[in-house]
């Protein structure tokens, strides 16, 4: 298992997720990296969304996004997706996604969603553990921009 901090996949985008012009529905973009996150933290961080929340009684419920489409995606293109976690604390955590082209010269996509860590039996808000703080701490990328706009600009796209 590597601890990546910004693991990446390469997908192809498919035909049954595109409009009749070829061009990836807006909607897919958030299932392609949402997809590919879970697969990352499975991959690098040894962690199973599903098994945390039978063993634990806990998982992350999305409370926000902030997305920018900049640039379309194509019927059978390979893009990548990188992730990660670029922001917590006691409750919350906010991922990064970001969608390039195959050869990583053009941002299609860039979203930051932010997640509220939940007990499920009670259904309410509820701490990180101490553990679960450990390991946010070591899978975090601390990246200067403070805000989504200074960030798109940051990686190319338009502010």
């Amino acid at each position: 298992m590597s601890r990546q901090l910004t693991p990446e996949s390469r997908v192809r985008i498919r035909f049954k997720d595109c409009d009749p012009m070829g061009h990836l529905y807006n909607t897919r973009f958030l299932d392609y990296c949402l997809e590919a996150r879970e697969d990352h933290i499975i991959e690098h961080y040894a962690l199973d969304l599903e098994q945390y929340a039978t063993e634990q009684g806990h998982a992350w419920m999305v409370i926000h996004h902030e997305v920018a489409y900049l640039n379309e995606a194509r019927r059978n293109e390979m893009v990548r997706i990188r992730s990660s976690m670029i922001h917590f604390e006691k409750k919350k955590i906010i991922n990064e996604y970001q969608m390039w082209n195959d050869d990583m010269t053009q941002l299609k996509f860039l979203m930051w969603t932010g997640f509220l860590h939940v007990d499920l039996r009670i259904k309410k808000a509820a701490d990180h553990g101490s553990d679960v703080l450990e390991m946010l701490g070591n899978i975090h990328l601390q990246i200067p921009q403070k805000d989504f706009k200074e960030r798109l600009a940051f990686l190319g796209g338009r502010a």
